[in-house]
């Protein structure tokens, strides 16, 4: 980032009093109404949604998608309800949800046995336009790589009132 645009942040966070200034530097004051705006404006990140099935479930699928080989180019997330349940877990549903670049998709479809699902999908890939979310990412156990905490909450904030529910 430059440092105008870092300015500019910290100036409207100040303007807006979700922010103030102190002895140590700047601290947030109001982390609620700053993530509250946030949520109000979020958009989903841009990119190709893909669905497939699987027939892993439980400790299969958590085992095959831990196991599974790392490819370099690859770059993989859960997200949204998935990434929840592995952060805090009070939401659940049947499908699972993923961010991912091109060669992550393959290496999903390996990993996970995924056939390609028209209807009745229990795998959902959005392929990034952008990768850059992937750059921000957490990891609550060996192997599993969810969204930030976050990306996490402003996915299940837009995934209706389930969703909001598990956002909250």
């Amino acid at each position: 980032m430059s440092l105008g645009h870092v300015s500019n942040v910290r100036n409207s966070l100040l303007d807006r009093e979700w922010a103030q200034l102190a002895d140590e530097g700047m601290y947030l004051a109001a982390p609620d109404a700053l993530l509250d705006a946030w949520r109000e404006a979020y958009e989903a990140p841009l990119g190709q949604r893909q669905t497939f099935y699987t027939t892993l479930h439980g400790a299969a699928f958590d085992a095959a998608l831990r196991d599974r080989r790392p490819e370099r180019e690859a770059q993989i997330a859960l997200a949204s309800f998935s990434a929840a349940q592995r952060l805090a877990p009070f939401g659940r549903t049947g499908t699972h949800y993923f961010y991912a670049n091109a060669e992550g998709v393959e290496t999903l479809r390996s990993s996970l046995k995924l056939s390609s699902a028209s209807k009745g999908e229990n795998i959902v890939v959005t392929v990034l336009d952008d990768p850059g979310l992937l750059r921000d990412t957490v990891q609550p156990a060996s192997g599993v790589i969810c969204t930030s905490p976050a990306q996490t909450y402003l996915d299940l904030s837009a995934a209706g009132e389930r969703g909001l529910d598990a956002a909250r």
